[in-house]
Order: structure tokens, then C-alpha cells, then sequence
């Protein structure tokens, strides 16, 4: 039987080849999509993983005021760590770029060249590759600044700068505006003895633990360390004449923003595929069963002969599941081997390598993955139209042979006085009432997936315009070693970092002490101890509003804070937590006049030495505008796909109804009824469909998507704001009514095919 079974099964291919090809074409296209996403994560996660215990990252990194002495350092190594200075100087190039020069690392965060040789003699460099693209610097090149000019020998990249950041509280890399360089131990010396860099040598350690000992415990040894005033330059010893503790800040790998960095980007990636994949799955097999389910009561008289000839129930379920199975085994298939291919991972790895420095990575080809998009659509397809098709197949033979329809009550519920068109728009549309969810259910996936998308560019681009409008001062200069006087011009600040976690990600918060009139900032603070306003983009990032409690830690000193939220204050570009400068000097236990971060509207004469780093407007200005070029390809990606996907299932539901009811298209055509005028009763009754759908399935979309976008951006530090104009929510809509009227010309030329002699296949 089943030979004679699948003849029929060829038949029906034939017959609705477009059907099945259309949707065999977006079971390709969403497994496309979905494979090489994860393919992608699942490549640079485990790539970056391995290429970290290659080239030997960091367990962790401190910074001091004045390097370890040689018996501070051999106290170290003797218990068995391994330690690296970390030195470097960062140098302003002519093109407002910023380079930051390291020595040549030997035994930690060992650099990776792409090509090239290392830099083994002076004059000889190796540039950062993010920095080199952004340049358009090949090697060969040549690169000046600080009045020396290298020969660029090499280009790589290094673990401990996976995501180049500037600084530590940076939200965004740019790569344009800094990048790194590495040159031999001649060749550093000569840069700092040049007196020309930005601000005094930054001294940092890098370190690892070797497993004999925790970082808690290395922490504690540091700490015990201490140096004398008479080490500093000249005039700074009544600065420090109370706290003499070398230890300036002390991070573990997993807390560097910079480590890390893409793998933990890829995370969200990774669940957000694989979760979207199941859904546009069961989408796609409930469309299938909707197929089934019409072809089904299609032959119900057929399906009753054979009945009585003493087919079995399970022959016909086989049968009926075998095409569409077959269709998304093998589309699956395809949609896999895309996925995989140069125009799939290799398309979606491009956005990474864009924006993270990192080397080329072996693809990765995950047996879970393969599985999950080869044999997870056929499964789910299975199993829904397992039950869909048991039980339409359960009825009784005499009722199949008379080719009976299951009366649908609601379709025969009082209209009223409601005039014929009206009344028979409303009915044809109860009577497809499971076509019409398929429908709206179909159109809200789409605009879930476009809302990704939409949240996406409306982030970046208020981070862009926030960022502009929020950022008042020119200059920020962080210090060092502080003058007992605030310079002319200048704004004094009180900055301290401290961390605050969200969904795993410990991001660093900067409570910032400032006076209320500070003119760089709205914040209105208060006297007090507990007392803060917090950024928009803290209230944005920890749902955070007036009167509640916010608890921040300072991991270097082991200590919580907890304060009470008074007011919030526009600032987008970083996680800013505002106080009064002198109740937060009381708090941290500094001099009544201490300060460490000076704000100013113009260029201040500071001497570098004194600084840790100047960071200026245009540079933060142009870091919150990188997110909007990195981020264009996935949104317009993530727009068109929704469309497609919107077009096709309301083309191939919107064809089953009127394939329903060919029946009676036919019998009006005989009672001379227009095109026009099936047209109004058949088709334009779907207009309400669409049109109540998208009103409704609009707004959901988006509330959903606002829930679920702020786990997407969890490792971002910048503020969130997802709110677009009415006019977008308009535009979209209309863009659905007007999809929907091109579909509805085209199914018109399906009603023109439907004969008068319809009726005559289907008498008794």
C-alpha cells in the first residue's frame, strides 16, 4: 500500500510545487541564519579560549604608584607565580589618534601576529591589526609620532587587548582613535625619555597564579606592600605621607573588560539562535500542518475509500507526513551547509573581526549544532503534525466518503442586521479562523525578529545623540598624583571605580564626587554619606528608580556601599553614579581638599607626569558612534529577514484560504458573480485580518523585545534607551498594510483560475 501511497506523494509535489519550494526556502533561510550565528559564537568562543592558553593570558593585572623593588618582585615569583611588568606610555599622533607603546612581552599575554616578525631592534615596531585597519597600515609602512618615526615589521594582536579599550570604563571600542604598538626595550626607554607622552608611564603587572596561590591571597601580599615618599617626584611627599600603600588597582581576568571580551559577546548570541530557532521552527511546522490539514479535507472521500478498502490509520499518518518531512529534512540540510559555508559563518564572524582585535580562527563545526539544524526541524515538524493529523484522520468512514465538514460553531453565531458583504466577510473569516492565527502568529515572529533589529539601531543611535548633547566639558583629566591646588579653569572631581553585577557581567560603575555646582553636570546632589544620583544610563542598565537602594563594591578594598537613589540625571556615554565630593571624602576616608579628576572647557597646562590619562569630549563623542557602522549590517539583516518571512507566510495562508473555498468560488462564478466582486468577498475580508493583527501584534512585539533586548546588551556599560517616535510604529504598520495589498494582487490571479466546473468535482 504504501508503494501506491507514494506515487500519490509525488503527485501532490507536483501539484504544489511552489508551495512547498517557498516554504522549503525559508526553512533554508532561517537555518542559514541561525547556523551561522551560533556556528560563528561557537567558533570565537572556542577559539578565543584556546588562543588564550597559548599565548599564556593574564590571570589577572595590578597597577601601582612606583614599581615593585626587586624584592618585592623575587617575594613573588618564589611562592611561584609568574610576573611580567606591563609598562606603557601612551603618545598622540598628528590625526588625534592615540598609540600606547609596550615593550615586548616575553612570558604573559604573548603577542599573536597575523604577519610579519617581532620587533627586535630599534626603529622596528608591531602595530595592534584594528589600529592598522582603521589606518589602512600594511607592513612596510611607516609610523611618526613623539618626533621618531617606526618601521611597522610586524601587525598582530594580544589576549589582554581583545577588546582595545582605552580605558576600563569605556563602553565602546574605537579603533580609529587608539590602538597599540610594541617595540624593543631601546626603543621604550628612548620614548620615555622624550618626555612626550600623554601622561606619566602607567605601571601595570600582569600575572599569573600557576595554581599556587588564589587571587585573594595575592592581593593581600600586595597590599602589605608599601613605598616611600622619597621614591616620587619632588613636592609629592605631604600627599602621601598618610597612605604609602603601593597597590592602585588590582583586576582579575574575568573582571577586564578587554579579556574576554568576544567570547562573552558570542554567549547571548549563541542562546538567542538557538532559542530563535525553535520558534521559527514551530512557526514553520505549524504552517505545514495547515497545509496538511486542507489537504486532508481536501480528500476526505478519497481517504474514505481507502478506509474501506482496509488502509490503516498509520499508513495514511506515514503518508501524510512523509512530503512535508521529506521538504524540511532536505531544507534543513541546505539551510545547515549554508550556514557553514564562506557566505554564512565566515559573513557573520566579519562583524567581530571589525570591531575585536583578534586573529584568524579555525571554524569550528559543533556536532550539537549540525544536529540541532539537520534534525530538529524534522522532529518538531513530526511531532506537531503527528497529533494534527491523527486527529483528522479519526473520523469515521461514512463521514469521510460524504465528504462531511466538522460544523464550526463560531462561524454561526447571530450578525445581526449586518449587510450581506459585511456579514459574508465576517463569516468566510470564522470559518478560516486556524488561517488567520497562522497568519498574525506569523507576523508577530517577523516583528519580533524586526524589533531586534529596530531596538538595536535606536540604542546606538540615542547613545550617539545623548552621548553629544550629555558630554559639556572638553577636557578630563585623571591624576596621578594630585597639586594641593586645583588648576585655573579646571573643575575638580572625586572619581572612584567600583563594580556592580547584572546577569553574570560585573561592570564597572564610577561614583563620582562633584560639587552641586558643578556646571558639567545636572546632578543635584545632597549632603550625606548614603546619598547619590544615579545616570539614566545606571536607572536604564539596573531598573533602577528614585527612592530605591543601589549597592556597589569596591573589589580592591573588599567593601560594599549602599546608597539611596535621590534623583536621576540625563547621562548616557557611561555607568556614572554622582555624590556630594565632600560627604564621599568622608566616606573613603580622604583629606578634606582630595581630588583625582579635573574637568575643564579648554586645554590645561597640567605637566604628564601628574596623570593617569586625559580623555577629551571628541573622544567620547566618537566612541558612542562607533556602535552605529558596527551594527548596520546585522540590523538590516535582522529587517529584511522579517519581511521575507512575513511575506511568504501570509502568502502561502492567504492561497490556503482561498484554495478552501474554491468550492464556493466556483458555485458564485456560475451565478455570475465578477472578479472584483469575489475579490471583495473572499479576499479583502482578510484586510481586517492584517490590519487588527498588526495593531495588536505591533506593540506586543516591541514590549516583548524591550524585556528580552536588555539580556542581549548585558555586558555593555553604556545607557539603554529603546524608545522610538509614534512615527516609527506608523511607518511600520503601513509597510504591513501595504505588503499585504501586494499579496492580495497577486492572489487575485489565483481567483481567476478557479473554473465554474469546480463545482461539479465536488457533487455527491
Amino acid at each position: 500500500m504504501q508503494k501506491i501511497l507514494r506515487k500519490r506523494v509525488f503527485r501532490d509535489l507536483k501539484e504544489n510545487f511552489f508551495r512547498y519550494l517557498a516554504l522549503g526556502l525559508l526553512i533554508v533561510l532561517g537555518m542559514y541564519i541561525i547556523v551561522s550565528i551560533v556556528a560563528a559564537a561557537e567558533t570565537i568562543m572556542t577559539g578565543t579560549k584556546k588562543l588564550a592558553e597559548e599565548s599564556l593570558c593574564e590571570d589577572g593585572q595590578f597597577g601601582v604608584f612606583v614599581p615593585l623593588s626587586e624584592a618585592e618582585e623575587q617575594e613573588l615569583t618564589d611562592i611561584g607565580i609568574t610576573l611580567e611588568k606591563m609598562f606603557y606610555l601612551d603618545f598622540a599622533k598628528e590625526d588625534d589618534s592615540t598609540l600606547r607603546v609596550y615593550q615586548n612581552r616575553e612570558q604573559i599575554n604573548q603577542l599573536v601576529l597575523d604577519e610579519g616578525s617581532l620587533a627586535d631592534k630599534a626603529g622596528e615596531a608591531v602595530l595592534e591589526k584594528r589600529y592598522a585597519e582603521e589606518h589602512d597600515l600594511q607592513v612596510g609602512d611607516n609610523i611618526s609620532f613623539a618626533g621618531c618615526e617606526f618601521q611597522i615589521v610586524g601587525i598582530g594582536s594580544v589576549p589582554d587587548y581583545e577588546a582595545p579599550y582605552r580605558e576600563f570604563s569605556d563602553s565602546a571600542v574605537d579603533s580609529e582613535a587608539f590602538g597599540l604598538l610594541f617595540v624593543d626595550k631601546a626603543s621604550y626607554e628612548m620614548l620615555k625619555a622624550s618626555g612626550k607622552s600623554e601622561q606619566s608611564e602607567s605601571l601595570y603587572y600582569s600575572y599569573l597564579l600557576n595554581e599556587k596561590m588564589t587571587n585573594d591571597e595575592l592581593k593581600d601580599i600586595l597590599k602589605s606592600f608599601e613605598f616611600s615618599a622619597e621614591e616620587l617626584e619632588n613636592g609629592l611627599e605631604e600627599y602621601f605621607e598618610i597612605n604609602l600603600n603601593n597597590l592602585t588597582t588590582f583586576l582579575k581576568a574575568e573582571d577586564n573588560p578587554r579579556i574576554g571580551a568576544a567570547a562573552n559577546d558570542q554567549v547571548i548570541n549563541k542562546l538567542c539562535g538557538l532559542v530563535a530557532g525553535v520558534i521559527v521552527m514551530i512557526l514553520f511546522a505549524y504552517v505545514i500542518s495547515v497545509f496538511v490539514i486542507h489537504g486532508i479535507e481536501k480528500e476526505c472521500s478519497v481517504i474514505g475509500a481507502l478506509y474501506a478498502l482496509g488502509v490503516k490509520r498509520k499508513d495514511l499518518i506515514f503518508h501524510y507526513l512523509m512530503l512535508p518531512v521529506v521538504v524540511i529534512f532536505l531544507a534543513g540540510i541546505v539551510g545547515t551547509l549554508l550556514g557553514f559555508s564562506e557566505w554564512g559563518i565566515s559573513g557573520q564572524m566579519e562583524e567581530c573581526y571589525r570591531y575585536f582585535s583578534l586573529p584568524q580562527l579555525a571554524i569550528t563545526y559543533p556536532t550539537y549544532l549540525i544536529v540541532y539544524s539537520a534534525v530538529m526541524p524534522s522532529i518538531v515538524a513530526i511531532v506537531v503534525n503527528y497529533f494534527v493529523i491523527r486527529r483528522h484522520l479519526s473520523r469515521n468512514v461514512l463521514s469521510l466518503l460524504r465528504n462531511e465538514q466538522k460544523e464550526n460553531r463560531i462561524s454561526n453565531i447571530n450578525l445581526g442586521k449586518m449587510g450581506f458583504i459585511a456579514r459574508f466577510q465576517v463569516r468566510q473569516m470564522l470559518r478560516e479562523l486556524r488561517t488567520g492565527f497562522t497568519v498574525v502568529f506569523g507576523m508577530f515572529i517577523s516583528l519580533l525578529i524586526m524589533m531586534l533589529g529596530i531596538d538595536c539601531y535606536v540604542m546606538v543611535t540615542h547613545l550617539g545623540e545623548e552621548t553629544n548633547h550629555d558630554t559639556r566639558f572638553e577636557y578630563m583629566y585623571t591624576y596621578k598624583y594630585p597639586d594641593e591646588k586645583v588648576i585655573e579653569d579646571g573643575e575638580e572631581a572625586f572619581a572612584k571605580s567600583l563594580k556592580r553585577e547584572i546577569y553574570g557581567y560585573n561592570l564597572e560603575v564610577t561614583l563620582l564626587g562633584i560639587h552641586a555646582d558643578n556646571p558639567y553636570f545636572d546632578a543635584e546632589v545632597e549632603k550625606g554619606e548614603n546619598k547619590v544620583v544615579i545616570s539614566s544610563a545606571v536607572s536604564q542598565k539596573y531598573r533602577l528608580e528614585t527612592g530605591d537602594e543601589i549597592v556597589l563594591k569596591d573589589e580592591e578594598a573588599g567593601r560594599n556601599y549602599a546608597f539611596e537613589v535621590t534623583d536621576i540625571v540625563q547621562y548616557t556615554s557611561g555607568l556614572y553614579v554622582f555624590m556630594d565630593i565632600d560627604s564621599m571624602r568622608a566616606l573613603m576616608g580622604e583629606a578634606d581638599n582630595y581630588y583625582n579628576v579635573v574637568f575643564s572647557d579648554r586645554e590645561l597646562d597640567i605637566p604628564s607626569g601628574r596623570l593617569y590619562a586625559t580623555t577629551t569630549r571628541d573622544e567620547i563623542v566618537q566612541a558612542s558612534v562607533v556602535f552605529v557602522d558596527m551594527m548596520m549590517p546585522m540590523i538590516t539583516m535582522m529587517c529584511s529577514v522579517s519581511a521575507i518571512i512575513f511575506c511568504v507566510v501570509m502568502y502561502l495562508m492567504m492561497k490556503v484560504m482561498i484554495d478552501r473555498a474554491a468550492f464556493g468560488i466556483s458555485l458564485i462564478k456560475i451565478f455570475g458573480y465578477r472578479t472584483g466582486e469575489i475579490r471583495k468577498l473572499y479576499l479583502n475580508g482578510n484586510f481586517y485580518i492584517i490590519a487588527i493583527g498588526a495593531a495588536i501584534s505591533l506593540p506586543l512585539a516591541k514590549k516583548t523585545m524591550d524585556m528580552i533586548y536588555p539580556y542581549m546588551v548585558s555586558n555593555v556599560a553604556c545607557g539603554m534607551n529603546l524608545t522610538f517616535d509614534w512615527q516609527l510604529y506608523v511607518g511600520i504598520y503601513l509597510i504591513i498594510i501595504l505588503l499585504y495589498l501586494i499579496i492580495n494582487q497577486m492572489l487575485v490571479r489565483r481567483v481567476k483560475k478557479i473554473i465554474p466546473a469546480e463545482v461539479l468535482k465536488n457533487r455527491e
